[in-house]
């Protein structure tokens, strides 16, 4: 029997790591290195319905000159987001299909572009990204004048809801003639994204406001200001407005529906947020601003949906300085 060697027995040499080992450590590298430049994101894979979008790994956006990359805290759904989905009316769909939907969002700044110095990491902001979309992830990248800081008093969920139906409730009530104190407003679909703010800017505005809206959402646009609230499942919209014995200076159609003119005074004027249901989007256009009167009479109609000029939005200053000319 061999004895053992001098110094006792020895421990076994440790072989070296084998080719595959080195080749998975590099691949869960560089995996992890790659996940850091990734987020989750809602995909649409085409029009249609919610069977067009999934949940998935996407590279994070950089943003370019003038964008910032902001890290979604809440978003918000309202009737465009339906529009690009479904592509309908098919108008819609010349503006091309979103790899990412969302518009409306907010969240904090992660990230500025080159060159700007308005917005820095950490900012807490909401926004749009309009029809661009990109606002469904984790992350989105948008232009800086698209955005604005956010209160610190206001939830991020309430900021989400703030940017295309509060923009476009107050351009609408702005439009052709802007609203003044006394005047009297009607708003079909008052319980809508666009109509629940249309309300009370309307009533801040000190209009008389007449809401239109379905019997479930009545006690809630009453609770918003409107003075008068008409059920459009028990009384039609005429009847109601005679019964409050008088026309109104502005019309804001945010549901969609013909007939209008009637309604208005000598010069009041109607703004079509919403189209009537048509695929036919010129004949609707022509409907509206062709009406019999319109050449005749001071009323005004205005086709309109959100602007597509830029949006700038500023808050007012909380230490506004007396102006000396005054």
């Amino acid at each position: 029997m061999l004895g053992a060697p001098p110094g006792g027995p020895r421990a076994p040499e440790a072989s070296p790591p084998a080719a595959h080992e080195f080749q998975k450590l590099h691949l869960t590298a560089a995996h992890e290195l790659q996940k850091l430049h990734l987020m989750l994101a809602v995909k649409q894979h085409g029009f249609g319905g919610r069977e067009q979008l999934s949940l998935c790994e996407l590279p994070r956006p950089t943003p370019k000159e003038g964008f910032v990359l902001v890290r979604v805290a809440a978003v918000s759904i309202h009737a465009g987001d339906h529009h690009m989905l479904t592509g309908r009316p098919y108008l819609t769909r010349l503006i091309g299909l979103n790899e990412i939907p969302g518009m409306d969002f907010s969240g904090v700044v992660e990230e500025v572009g080159p060159g700007l110095a308005r917005f820095a990491a950490g900012d807490e902001v909401f926004g749009t990204t309009d029809t661009t979309g990109g606002a469904f992830a984790e992350y989105v990248s948008v232009a800086a004048k698209n955005i604005v800081r956010k209160p610190a008093t206001v939830s991020w969920e309430e900021a989400a809801c703030l940017p295309t139906s509060g923009m476009t409730a107050l351009q609408a009530l702005r439009l052709g003639s802007p609203v003044r104190a006394g005047q009297r407003v009607l708003i079909n679909g008052a319980s809508s994204g666009v109509g629940t703010f249309a309300v009370q800017l309307a009533k801040s505005m000190g209009a008389h406001v007449t809401g239109v809206c379905s019997t479930q959402n009545v006690e809630m646009v009453r609770s918003l200001g409107a003075d008068v609230v008409i059920d459009y499942r028990t009384e039609s919209v005429e009847a109601g407005a005679s019964a409050e014995s008088g026309r109104y200076d502005k019309i804001l159609d945010v549901a969609g529906r013909y007939g209008w003119r009637p309604l208005l005074k000598p010069r009041g004027s109607l703004v079509a947020v919403a189209l009537p249901e048509s695929e036919c989007i010129p004949c609707v256009l022509c409907s509206i601003v062709c009406s019999p009167g319109i050449v005749c009479s001071s009323k005004k109609a205005h086709a309109f949906m959100q602007a597509s000029t830029p949006w700038t939005p500023t808050l007012p200053n909380p230490n506004p300085k007396p102006n000396p000319n005054h």
